[in-house]
């Protein structure tokens, strides 16, 4: 099995247009790109999964809102501290819609996910769980793994908004971001933006529960 097409679609859209920003933080004030194309590419990663979980439990789920909000996400950052910049993020990300030819409805549902208002939405807890997951970023060694909170995932727990629960599934999930944040550490942050697709999406594959 491979990725899903809307992985696809995101993935060639970060590699063609959305890439140099991300590139640019890593220069700027991200040398190891906490919030950078490592981070971005992780989260879409983890989407997929959760995805294609939610599709074999015949969930139904706008995934190509949670992949744009996704690919846009941290996209106005300055810093690695406190995320000031959601709203100029989410505005970038309306007006590329926008300018691409999807309608405002579209637009404006997908954008508002990178504000993470709204509880209920399952677009928006994609959001929310994968950037929850690449946290394990900073705690990659095996004797720091302990301090992820993992109760902060809502992914099939008793906060998922979807009402599914399979405690197996979610742990399994959690094995895969730490298994793909500690396979990232193997590479250096000047891999040109192809190979780090090509190398992550490839182990992912072999690694992935689902």
């Amino acid at each position: 099995m491979t990725v899903s097409s809307q992985f696809k679609s995101a993935i060639t859209l970060f590699a063609t247009k959305i890439h140099s920003v991300y590139k640019a933080h890593e220069v700027n004030f991200d040398m190891e790109s906490f919030h950078g194309r490592f981070h971005i590419i992780r989260c879409l990663l983890l989407a997929d999964c959760i995805y294609r979980f939610y599709e074999r439990n015949s969930i139904a789920i706008a995934i190509e809102k949670s992949f744009y909000a996704i690919l846009f996400h941290d996209a106005m950052r300055e810093d690695n501290g406190t995320d000031l910049w959601e709203k100029e993020s989410a505005a970038l990300c309306y007006t590329y819609l926008i300018n691409n030819g999807f309608d405002a409805e579209f637009a404006t549902s997908a954008s508002t996910i990178i504000l993470k208002a709204n509880t209920n939405c399952l677009e928006e807890q994609v959001l929310y769980d994968v950037d929850v997951l690449d946290y394990h970023r900073f705690f990659f060694l095996p004797e720091e793994r302990h301090r992820f909170k993992d109760y902060r995932l809502k992914f099939a727990g008793p906060n998922d908004c979807s009402g599914c629960f399979d405690t197996n599934s979610r742990t399994q999930l959690i094995q895969l971001a730490q298994d793909l944040v500690i396979f990232s550490e193997s590479l250096v942050v000047e891999t040109d933006t192809n190979e780090l697709i090509q190398q992550l999406v490839r182990y992912y594959l072999n690694v992935k529960p689902w």
